[in-house]
């Protein structure tokens, strides 16, 4: 098993693994602005607007993220540690533990269904 290199977080309490060719940087929690006419929200980062994913509670930080070849941030995610772990099923091995990879894609479709829908209709 090769290590991979990633972000251990935390989601509704549950351990999950961002890798590190996904997870770009953690940033201090900025201002988040609601798009008047959706349910999205956007943040500015680093001079870029970036859109945000809420995943959970706010935790104080987002993860900025690259999901095929789009820079997004993820809210609701508390960071444990960085760090290289053998690499197990679709995440790795922590301290002989299964962790997850976070499933970005099932949330990136909850978001675009949920954004379809509108405000008021999740």
């Amino acid at each position: 098993m090769s290590p991979r290199a990633g972000l251990l977080v935390r989601r509704a309490g549950e351990l999950a693994f961002l890798s590190a060719s996904v997870a770009q940087k953690l940033v201090p929690l900025p201002r988040l602005t609601k798009i008047p006419w959706d349910t999205a929200q956007m943040a500015l980062v680093g001079g870029e607007v970036l859109a945000v994913l809420e995943l959970g509670e706010p935790s104080g930080v987002l993860v900025v993220c690259e999901v095929d070849g789009q820079a997004l941030a993820l809210s609701g995610l508390a960071a444990e540690r960085a760090g290289f772990w053998p690499e197990h099923e679709s995440g790795v091995n922590v301290d002989g533990v299964h962790v997850p990879a976070l499933d970005l894609s099932a949330a990136l479709r909850h978001f675009q269904l949920t954004a379809q829908k509108g405000p008021g209709h999740e």
